[in-house]
């Protein structure tokens, strides 16, 4: 069926009729015509020269004859006032009213490009990845007019231009509305201006239908512009309105991967989404419909283009196809089931029951205080910390040379430990150096006076002790305080009379005064 002109933006399909004003004549004392870029229903359309800004414009004049119709002119007025209130890159900007001769006319971006609609009969249809960068700022433009509370009532190809850097520019919004006193605030719906506006062709179910429009209504010609950028073809072929009505009403559209084999599913499902005949089963808003196409994140791309994402935004950006409820019960009972057997397999698989930990962790930390108390270290403290630490050497050594089924039962000994526990105390705040900001027994490194390192075993064993002496050496004359081997023996839970002095064969792993 032949589209109605109803209105037209400033495209440059090029029109064989002759203009009303001739290139080179002078608008308003300020604009140079330069060309006829198109004619409608809604006017003409000249590409012109600003004078006064130096910079290219369209002007788009109200029909000779109907200045005088109040109707008329009231849309022309209308158009500007909604089409001000969009801001966006992906909207065609509307800058001010003029009059000459008689005659009323919008000052806009002038837009060199093409509209889709004479690109897509040229073509046919956009590779899946340039339709895809179409469709979301095609998304981003209607979302931006429906943040503003416009609902644009005529988007079809013909009022979407490509410019000449390939981006998207909606036009015309001619006979839109903005969703205020005059709409339902729930819905957005018209309740004032007529109810059937705009090119049938383009219009949702309800629409034709005489309901009033809404954000719905908008989100269905966002899904009929999204199924010719990836097909190349029409949702509806219909020869006329009540053939286009029956195709609604009988819910018969073709699929778009019957029209293209390779198409992505989850473009399908989008655009089948958009095309629902109840608006309730439609996709919330344009960004829920940019978030659901393969590889959309409008959030991500608000951020890149320097916008503040709206509320509306943040939502789309975290919404996503439901599971059925059926598969959700069982999914999350496998997950139960699964932690359910992690906890009962973890006593049988880890240190806590391979390794003897009679010992909470607070009891070996007094049992490190009271042996520092002994050995004389009872400075103030600063801070502490403590920790346990696998001994990786001796678990890999097991698992190196014993294969036999209870290697790890060895461990239940505590010796010698597979786990130790250490403890630090210093003079002042620990402060690690490492980005993981977790001090561990040797980060921050032990160099201030009377820092001292307590190691033990499980069971309360002294393993190791090392304490940080003065910065300066004791004065002359000073005795040196003996080594309390005793107190160390008892602390290992070793018998000093079983030892017997030796000269050392290895060097000490640290410097001490005694060995």
């Amino acid at each position: 069926m032949a589209e109605p002109d109803i209105t037209i933006g400033p495209t440059l399909v090029r029109t064989p009729a002759p203009s009303r004003f001739a290139p080179g004549s002078i608008v308003a004392g300020r604009y140079r015509l330069v060309a006829l870029l198109g004619r409608g229903g809604m006017g003409e359309v000249y590409r012109a020269d600003d004078l006064t800004l130096d910079q290219p414009v369209a002007l788009k004049f109200l029909p000779e004859g109907v200045a005088a119709d109040r109707a008329r002119l009231e849309q022309f007025h209308n158009e500007l006032r909604v089409a001000r209130q969009v801001s966006h890159k992906n909207v065609c900007r509307l800058y001010d009213l003029g009059e000459a001769d008689g005659r009323r006319f919008l000052t806009m971006e002038c837009v060199d490009g093409e509209d889709l609609a004479s690109l897509l009969r040229r073509i046919g249809r956009f590779p899946q990845e340039r339709a895809l960068e179409i469709a979301r700022q095609l998304c981003a433009g209607v979302a931006a007019a429906h943040d503003r509370g416009v609902i644009h009532r005529d988007l079809k190809p013909a009022n979407v231009m490509l410019d000449a850097e390939g981006n998207i520019r909606i036009t015309d919004f001619g006979i839109a509305v903005v969703a205020t006193a005059g709409t339902d605030s729930r819905t957005g719906e018209d309740t004032r201006l007529p109810l059937i506006a705009g090119t049938p062709q383009y219009m949702a179910p309800e629409q034709l239908a005489g309901k009033p429009a809404s954000t719905k209504t908008d989100i269905y010609a966002l899904g009929l512009l999204l199924f010719e950028i990836f097909t190349g073809r029409r949702a509806y072929e219909a020869k006329t309105l009540g053939e286009l009505k029956q195709l609604h009403d009988t819910g018969t559209v073709t699929t778009p991967s019957a029209l293209v084999r390779d198409l992505d599913p989850a473009i399908e499902r989008v655009i089948l989404r958009c095309l629902a005949k109840d608006p309730d089963q439609r996709p919330a808003s344009a960004l829920t419909v940019a978030a659901a196409l393969p590889g959309g994140d409008p959030l991500a791309a608000a951020l890149a283009a320097g916008e503040t994402p709206s509320p509306d935004m943040l939502a789309a950006a975290g919404e996503r196809e439901a599971l059925p409820v059926l598969r959700g019960l069982t999914a999350a009972a496998w997950v139960v089931l699964g932690l359910a057997a992690c906890a009962a397999l973890a006593p049988r698989l880890t240190f806590a029951r391979l390794v003897p930990l009679d010992k909470p962790p607070a009891v070996l930390a007094d049992r490190a205080e009271q042996m520092l108390s002994v050995l004389g270290f009872t400075e103030p403290r600063g801070d502490t910390a403590d920790g346990f630490q696998v001994i990786s050497d001796y678990v890999d050594w097991i698992a190196r040379t014993d294969q036999s089924p209870g290697r790890w039962s060895r461990l239940a000994s505590g010796s010698p430990p597979a786990l130790l526990y250490w403890y630090r105390t210093s003079p002042r705040d620990l402060v690690p150096r490492q980005l993981a900001l977790r001090v561990t027994p040797t980060d921050p490194a032990p160099n201030d006076t009377d820092m001292h390192t307590v190691v033990l075993d499980t069971r309360g064993r002294l393993l190791q002790l090392s304490s940080v002496p003065p910065q300066f050496d004791p004065a002359p004359g000073d005795a040196a305080r003996p080594a309390p081997w005793p107190q160390l023996f008892d602390a290992a839970g070793l018998s000093i009379a079983s030892f017997s002095p030796v000269s050392p064969q290895w060097t000490p792993h640290d410097f001490a005064a005694a060995s």
